[in-house]
């Protein structure tokens, strides 16, 4: 099949805390649709650096490293033995369970974050509510760094550097990818903390750029750039929708506000990457036309030029949640469970197992 042939795949994922889950749906279907699929590009922000590094670094099947970080990880309530968690199900309404989770979420989750306990004698001194020991052991669980930095995915994760404002990606080729490098991606304030690097301190890369779109297409144009007969396709998860109804009422406004700041604020316009994908082909035709000792092959910005590459295939699958879905700090498992589900059938619909031609 051509999903293992020619054809590499490069994956965006945008963060969006528990929105994220929406992301493994669509992943989960991917995975099903094409037999032995393996991206060659992973990028990721936030939640979307954390699903990044799994996808890229699990200890054994990356599916079912996924399904355990957000069905026993990351949900606020962790699993109960069988019978106590059927009862739980049964007994209590599905709307009182979100909400009781979402409070519980207030204190704490047990495979993501903990109330920093300085906080209690000092908050003014604080730079955070919370921090992220719990995430730093869920990834030492689910997550290979050997394999993370030597495997055959290419992973890149975005930071903003808060002391200069400017966007950092981490590299499993480059320099390498740490658990500490993961969580900076993740380190959204003021509920999370920095996260030091190399001496150099990391909030939210979702605060500068929350697409990490170009980081993406960048390593998928390195993907054997001299085999011409390798296509390149193109897959972003969008958590936060450029599109949506307008505002009614409070909720929905605080709503609509949290996704125009993370909103990838691009819309993937598919004759824009058929006229790179002209140019592309413009530029060999030139180049095979040049005499050998035409000077503009030596020219630096003909040779940058000559490296960018055709994007064949893309696809943009974006979530379109309802209301109980769309709370990106609501950890509970049934609206966890709601979100994978939509994830699933989004790319079901989306026919994802097909590359759609640009």
């Amino acid at each position: 099949m051509e999903a293992n042939g020619n054809l590499r795949t490069a994956i965006v994922l945008q963060g969006g805390g528990a929105l994220g889950a929406y992301e493994f749906g669509v992943l989960k279907a991917l995975y099903e649709r094409r037999p032995g699929f393996e991206p060659s590009v992973v990028t990721g922000i936030s939640i979307g650096a954390i699903t990044t590094a799994v996808l890229a670094g699990a200890k054994d099947d990356p599916i079912q490293a996924l399904d355990q970080l957000w069905g026993e990880k990351l949900t606020v309530l962790p699993p109960l033995p069988p019978f106590f968690q059927q009862a739980y199900q049964q007994l209590v309404p599905t709307e009182l369970q979100r909400v009781q989770e979402q409070f519980l979420g207030l204190v704490g989750n047990p495979g993501m974050y903990q109330p920093r306990l300085d906080n209690l004698y000092a908050p003014w001194l604080s730079t955070s509510v919370y921090d992220l020991a719990p995430l730093r052991q869920t990834l030492t669980e689910l997550v290979d760094l050997r394999k993370l930095n030597n495997g055959g995915i290419r992973a890149a994760v975005g930071a903003i550097q808060v002391g200069t404002s400017l966007i950092k990606y981490f590299d499993n080729r480059n320099g390498g990818l740490s658990f500490e490098r993961v969580m900076a991606s993740g380190s959204l304030p003021p509920g999370f903390p920095m996260t030091e690097v190399d001496g150099h301190y990391y909030w939210d890369g979702g605060l500068f750029s929350n697409t990490p779109l170009g980081a993406a297409i960048n390593r998928l144009e390195q993907c054997e750039p001299d085999n011409p007969n390798i296509r390149r396709e193109l897959i972003v998860v969008e958590l936060f929708p450029m599109d949506a109804p307008i505002p009614k009422d409070m909720p929905s406004v605080l709503n609509r506000m949290a996704q125009l700041q993370y909103t990838s604020r691009l819309r993937m316009d598919r004759n824009f990457f058929q006229k790179i994908d002209k140019m592309v082909d413009l530029l060999q035709k030139i180049h095979d036309t040049l005499p050998e000792d035409s000077p503009i092959r030596q020219d630096e910005d003909y040779k940058e030029l000559r490296s960018h590459k055709k994007i064949d295939a893309f696809q943009v699958i974006s979530a379109e949640l309802p209301p109980e879905l769309s709370n990106a700090s609501d950890f509970s498992e049934p609206s966890i469970e709601g979100r994978i589900e939509a994830g699933y059938q989004s790319a079901i619909e989306h026919r994802i197992w097909e590359p759609t031609s640009t």
